[in-house]
């Protein structure tokens, strides 16, 4: 009997940007809401009592990637873009977003924005729902 499928296939996709959608929705549901009409984010309380930047960064990101699946928007967010929502003061977010990208938390692509990798999405699902 000959084999009519390659065993490799099962390894390439169309979807460029395959993830798991519902741990990514896990993820940021307690933290941000996004807006349909303005594509902005909305940041609910729990979002506020993260201990500290580099974990509100990393749900923003994830809030960033969400939006991008969802809405055929551009994945992550400028740094100017992260400031100008004053989430935390100016050099609080440049620091946070320097440690994680110099950790390679998260990654910086050719246009400058920042993206949360999508392989750390369910580490970060761990982090945060074991932290409440």
């Amino acid at each position: 009997m000959k084999q009519t499928k390659d065993p490799l296939a099962s390894l390439f996709t169309d979807d460029a940007n395959a993830i798991n959608r519902e741990q990514l929705a896990r993820l940021v549901a307690p933290f941000i809401l996004l807006t349909t009409t303005s594509k902005e984010f909305q940041f609910l309380p729990p979002f506020s009592k993260l201990k500290d930047n580099a974990s509100k960064v990393e749900i923003l990101l994830a809030a960033a990637k969400a939006r991008s699946l969802f809405m055929k928007e551009s994945d992550g967010l400028l740094p100017s873009e992260v400031i100008a929502m004053s989430i935390m003061a100016e050099g609080s977010a440049k620091s946070a977003i320097k440690n994680l990208s110099d950790s390679h938390k998260i990654k910086k692509d050719k246009e400058g924005r920042y993206v949360l990798p999508s392989y750390r999405i369910p580490e970060l699902v761990d982090k945060f729902t074991n932290t409440k």
